[in-house]
């Protein structure tokens, strides 16, 4: 029995060693692949997130791109409405300007001494009135050349230059009136009593040139002031919607930023 014993222990820790070595051969390389895999996956990771990192880079870049498209796209357009604004105003300006400067034409300032300058003066004057409305009008038609404006326009001025006519008209028979009673006083220079009557004539020629311009000037301007009013009514619609749009700009701006 005492014989047997060694090798049943050998036997023993023959089936252990070779149990440990199974293990080892089994379990060992599975552990080193599981490390491997790991290692594989954390690389990955950091690859993807990478790669994630920098498309979130360009997508803000991009985004940053389109803000600032957008925010210069809305300036562009705030620009164009602010010089439409400034320019229905200065239009609505030179207009109101040569039609009041023509209604209010002033006979008392002329006499038999500067009367000959009548003529150039109101000519240099309504001219140049004329011109400020031209370029104001030339300069709105590049925002508002649609038909109603353009129609209304033509009208109105028509009758603003029919009313400048009736101006031009009675400064030459203001003209002729003081000419005339001129030329008699210098016939008469030695007769007190015929420059007297002269002038006395002259002045109710003068109040009568007065009387005749203001009834047809009163006429004229009724015409004038209707369509006026036409055309304020159009500038102020066309304002109001320049308004409108620069505020839905401004809040898009807002909400940009």
């Amino acid at each position: 029995m005492e014989k047997i014993i060694p090798y049943i222990l050998e036997v023993a820790v023959i089936i252990f060693s070779l149990s440990v070595f199974y293990i080892f051969k089994i379990y060992w390389p599975k552990y080193f692949e599981s490390k491997a895999t790991n290692q594989a996956t954390k690389e990955d990771i950091g690859e993807i997130t990478e790669i994630i990192e920098h498309i979130k880079s360009d997508l803000l870049q991009q985004n940053e791109f389109l803000k600032a498209h957008l925010l210069l796209t809305n300036q562009h357009q705030l620009d164009i409405k602010s010089a439409e604004r400034e320019a229905i105003f200065d239009f609505n300006k030179r207009k109101s300007v040569w039609i009041y400067s023509l209604i209010r034409f002033s006979f008392f300032k002329y006499d038999l001494e500067n009367y000959r300058e009548i003529n150039r003066l109101t000519y240099l004057e309504y001219q140049e009135r004329q011109y400020e409305y031209d370029l104001a009008a030339a300069h709105l038609t590049l925002f508002m050349h649609d038909n109603e404006f353009t129609a209304l326009k033509e009208e109105l001025i028509a009758e603003v230059i029919e009313l400048h006519k009736i101006v031009s008209s009675t400064t030459y028979s203001l003209f002729d009136a003081f000419i005339k009673a001129e030329m008699r006083l210098v016939i008469e220079k030695n007769n007190p009593s015929e420059q007297s009557k002269i002038r006395y004539e002259m002045i109710e020629e003068l109040l009568s040139i007065q009387n005749k311009y203001k009834e047809t000037t009163e006429n004229q301007f009724e015409k004038v002031e209707a369509l006026d009013i036409q055309m304020r009514d159009l500038l102020c619609n066309r304002l109001k919607i320049l308004e409108t749009a620069t505020t839905g700009n401004l809040n898009r701006k807002d909400s940009d930023n």
